[in-house]
């Protein structure tokens, strides 16, 4: 019930990463669609109160005040958390919930409080304010990044038997898409080269053959534009196998040079 001028809608977030948009909500807190890099649309119910946890908590749509007929359509069915994020919507509803905002319906929260005597509580979103925000929202999305930090935080480089140096073209194939994302996420603070053998030879021959590995791809990633600073080297031999059969598949896979970003 507040009034109009009350209603805001803010980008607050608008990277090749990570897009938000935020609605303020007089009386209880706020919602906040959000998108990264390589992930579908969300939205969280953030409250300036802690409801209790396990509410049941009815996210429905439904007409503006303002029109001639009241319909509802169910979103989803939920339970509050116990935590000043009450709640989040999964992907479907956020996404659908969004299209509603903008046919100028209203997505509400509907749940009642035990706790002030079965108190019904209604969280609306309004529509009021929001389509100047609609635009910029969704020129952030399609700007968004395909790739999120965990798909490409790890990337392996493979090796034949007894050799320091890498498969055809692997380094390239394997090292492309980590590569890419480093341009475009400042927060990367170090790039772990780690290098691994399979069980074949003595501990000692494997040591220092997964050095000759990891600094190959080290230098590698120094010729693709990385800094030094950024980079660390670690040999692991043949201690941290990927996995642990005998077999030449799996001692295939073992002969590897892992590449992780940190944050």
């Amino acid at each position: 019930m507040s009034a109009m001028e009350e209603s805001s809608w803010n980008l607050i977030s608008d990277t090749r990463l990570s897009c938000e948009m935020e609605h303020r909500i007089p009386g209880f807190g706020k919602a906040v669609f959000y998108q990264q890099s390589g992930r579908p649309m969300g939205l969280k119910f953030i409250s300036d109160f802690r409801y209790k946890k396990d509410l049941e908590v009815a996210f429905r749509s439904i007409s503006a005040s303002w029109k001639g007929v009241q319909t509802v359509a169910d979103l989803a069915k939920l339970k509050s958390t116990g935590s000043h994020s009450m709640v989040s919507i999964s992907s479907n509803a956020a996404s659908f919930a969004y299209f509603e905002l903008r046919q100028g319906y209203q997505p509400s929260l509907f749940f009642i409080n035990d706790e002030l005597g079965e108190q019904t509580v209604s969280v609306i979103l309004s529509t009021v304010n929001f389509r100047a925000v609609d635009a910029p929202f969704s020129d952030c999305v399609a700007r968004l990044y395909p790739d999120h930090f965990d798909d490409v935080k790890l990337a392996r480089v493979q090796f034949d038997f007894d050799d320091e140096f890498p498969l055809p073209a692997e380094e390239e194939r394997a090292l492309a898409r980590l590569l890419d994302y480093i341009k475009i996420d400042p927060d990367v603070s170090t790039i772990l080269v780690s290098g691994h053998t399979d069980y074949k030879g003595s501990e000692c021959y494997n040591e220092t053959l997964s050095a000759r590995r990891a600094w190959y791809v080290y230098d590698y990633l120094l010729q693709s534009g990385i800094a030094p600073a950024k980079l660390r080297i670690e040999f692991k031999g043949e201690s941290a196998p990927l996995v642990n059969g005998k077999d030449d598949k799996s001692r295939a896979r073992n002969r590897r040079v892992e590449v992780r970003l940190q944050k």
